[in-house]
């Protein structure tokens, strides 16, 4: 999906929620959403933020956060199970799966690609269920946690 028919998506799945919940669609809520639909990988409410102001775009760090926890209750974007440290979203790609490889000291975490993982998952099927996509999280230590490379035993 390109990045237009992305956004025009998220656009319509937040005005959806918007009015369902009898909520308010706000200049602020539409320029988060346009900057958070731009990161083509993982993004800090600090970076959204940022990007806004870098443009002229003056808001609030409480408006972005709470724009970013909207976006996350209407299924926009996820949190990265991260452990530490400030909290890293990614949008939500329905099509498809990805694979992240979390690090369990410092928290990084980084999407790869895995051509034979990936077809296995999607080939796998399940009683009473039908899958629409995937996301796996993988533990483990990144090389900068472990010293440059090698594993301290």
């Amino acid at each position: 999906m390109n990045d237009e028919k992305r956004r025009i998506a998220a656009e319509t799945k937040l005005n959806h929620y918007l009015a369902q919940h009898q909520m308010r669609r706000t200049p602020e809520r539409v320029a988060i959403l346009g900057k958070v639909m731009e990161f083509q990988k993982h993004f800090s409410v600090e970076a959204v933020h940022n990007s806004l102001v870098s443009v002229g775009y003056h808001v609030s760090r409480a408006t972005v956060y709470n724009a970013i926890d909207l976006f996350e209750t209407c299924g926009i974007v996820r949190r990265l199970p991260v452990s530490q440290g400030a909290g890293e979203y990614e949008c939500v790609d329905e099509r498809t799966g990805h694979i992240n490889l979390v690090c369990s000291r410092c928290g990084r975490s980084r999407e790869v690609k895995d051509t034979e993982l990936s077809r296995m998952l999607a080939h796998k099927r399940y009683s009473s269920f039908v899958m629409t996509g995937y996301d796996l999280y993988i533990s483990g230590t990144c090389t900068r946690c472990r010293g440059g490379g090698r594993q301290k035993k």
